[in-house]
């Protein structure tokens, strides 16, 4: 997607729309059309407006969970993160299954809200770590996968790229201009895309699709 990415903010918290507002706008690459507070107001809103990206969280009676899912129904080309403060695992893997493209949870980090604006305006996906870890995908779980094409974004392959070269987890976010949390995020997220637990998984993946060479196959335990 080239040129500004238009946006839109459904939170029934004053305060915290107006906080997610002012992350967003604080970024060049980034415009907030409007918000809502309940979910008849964002289905019009964003339908009225159409918004390139949906921000909403969908924890409370005026803005729900089937308002979420009226919403994708109704504008199936709408990238939509839903980021709540407490996360309920069933909801957000019904979400998953019907297409949502990213999920945050409301304390990440300014860095990290706008990397995930940014990432599913281009079409990829993002979830933060916080979200991954309970959803706990990796661990004693077979890969859903199946014959599906796995998609690496661009910054996720930059972050591969330096994770087999060698530098730890602070050194990464210091050369992208990222937040460490942010940096971790990718991690994770490649790792539940790819169904692996470890770094070292990681990299074998990365060797054996050709994303890296095989001379840069270093492992690095730190983080």
């Amino acid at each position: 997607m080239n040129g500004i990415i238009k946006t839109f903010v459904a939170d029934t918290n004053f305060l915290i729309a107006e906080g997610l507002k002012n992350v967003l706008n604080s970024c060049s690459e980034i415009e907030v059309l409007g918000s809502a507070s309940s979910g008849k107001e964002m289905i019009e809103q964003v339908s009225q407006l159409q918004p390139d990206v949906l921000l909403v969280d969908y924890s409370s009676n005026k803005l729900s969970f089937s308002d979420v899912t009226d919403v994708m129904r109704k504008l199936p080309s709408l990238r939509i993160i839903g980021i709540v403060h407490e996360c309920d695992v069933n909801q957000v893997k019904r979400l998953i299954k019907l297409g949502i493209h990213g999920h945050l949870m409301n304390d990440c980090d300014k860095d990290e809200i706008i990397d995930s604006v940014k990432s599913c305006a281009k079409g990829d996906k993002f979830f933060c770590g916080q979200v991954l870890d309970k959803l706990n995908w990796s661990e004693g779980q077979e890969s859903s996968h199946g014959c599906d094409p796995i998609n690496i974004s661009e910054r996720e392959l930059e972050v591969l790229q330096l994770i087999a070269e060698g530098l730890t987890t602070k050194q990464i976010a210091d050369k992208l201009h990222l937040s460490f949390h942010t940096v971790m995020t990718h991690r994770k997220n490649m790792m539940a895309k790819l169904g692996l637990n470890n770094t070292a998984g990681l990299i074998v993946y990365a060797v054996k699709e050709n994303l890296i060479s095989p001379n840069k196959f270093l492992f690095s335990t730190s983080t």
